[in-house]
């Protein structure tokens, strides 16, 4: 018996001890520092960025479709294996440089987890965050890496902030994510501010490479005529080549929608793409586009004839368009989606 009590005082005093030494690895001793979040941030994005590379070099090697799929299949990133770890550095400590950033990942790529869901649950706590930012270095910091459509109820803020200091290095950076935030709000209230900060960067900054965008923008926007004011501008201005490329492209593609007097520099600046002799292969792509839009033009373009078209009416009766010439005709297109 007094073996045994002895046994048991020796294996409670190896047990104290080595709880106190830290030996488990699983609790570390209290004196070991504590990893640094922006380091164990950084190494998950890492590890996050590596395991989306290997899977887009493997899908790229693969030669058919059930090599492709077996890719998918084993080497696609899943967002689940990562959602927990970047949800505990944002509550680790939610006032910290990393918790936004941690938050923006889940943002963007772990909706259908778990966490992703706990991170949507933060989002009007983050957005208190951000109006409450008065530092734009901190803002856009945060900003850029935040769906901007999510936060686009922040845009008005977010401009009024900018216009009381429009020398920051940060100030067009800041317009620019207003801008594509909220790009696609015609007609409502954000509508209204898209065009009045694209207004206002064309009017301060039309020379600036962060406006490499609006070249791309312009052409589909609902008023051509604001668009193609801004677009000469733009390409006036810059001293970007890849800015003045995409915008000339963007011009005539609004000229050439816009009546027939405007067919004939329409169809100069497609040809100067075709004509270009550095051939790169962003630009061989748009001179591919333009070879495609003259020939449309030269078919349907502005104040070209109508093409004849043939069918049968609604009592089965042969017909053609120019059957209908020097008449007033409704044509009704209609189709299933």
């Amino acid at each position: 018996m007094k073996r045994l009590m002895i046994g048991l005082m020796a294996f409670a005093v190896i047990w104290l001890w080595g709880r106190q030494l830290g030996l488990r690895a699983d609790e570390p001793s209290k004196d070991q520092p504590k990893p640094d979040p922006a380091k164990v941030l950084s190494a998950l994005q890492q590890e996050w960025n590596d395991a989306q590379q290997t899977f887009r070099k493997a899908y790229e090697e693969a030669k058919t479709d059930e090599e492709r799929q077996q890719v998918v299949k084993d080497k696609q990133p899943k967002a689940a294996d990562f959602a927990d770890r970047f949800l505990k550095l944002a509550e680790t400590d939610p006032d910290s440089s990393v918790a936004v950033p941690a938050l923006a990942w889940l943002l963007n790529n772990g909706t259908g987890t778990p966490a992703g869901q706990k991170a949507q649950a933060k989002i009007p706590k983050l957005k208190e965050k951000l109006a409450a930012t008065a530092d734009l270095d901190l803002l856009h910091k945060n900003l850029s890496e935040l769906p901007a459509y999510t936060f686009m109820d922040l845009a008005p803020q977010i401009v009024e902030k900018v216009k009381k200091d429009l020398d920051h290095p940060k100030a067009v950076p800041l317009l620019m994510w207003v801008c594509s935030a909220t790009i696609y709000s015609a007609g409502s209230p954000l509508g209204k501010l898209y065009d009045s900060t694209v207004d206002l960067l064309m009017e301060r900054f039309p020379e600036r490479r962060e406006l490499a965008p609006l070249a791309n923008w312009l052409p589909i926007d609902q008023n051509p005529e604001w668009a193609e004011k801004h677009l000469r501008k733009l390409i006036e201005k810059t001293s970007d080549n890849d800015v003045k490329v995409n915008g000339k492209f963007g011009l005539a593609s609004i000229l050439e929608n816009k009546d027939e007097a405007s067919q004939p520099e329409a169809e100069k600046l497609f040809q100067s793409f075709i004509d270009e002799a550095e051939q790169t292969p962003a630009k061989m792509q748009l001179a591919e586009k333009a070879k495609n839009e003259l020939a449309e033009m030269k078919v349907r373009g502005v104040g070209k004839p109508v093409p004849d078209i043939a069918g049968d009416d609604l009592d089965s009766k042969a017909f053609k368009l120019s059957d209908y010439k020097g008449k007033v005709v409704l044509l009704d297109f209609w189709g299933f989606w």
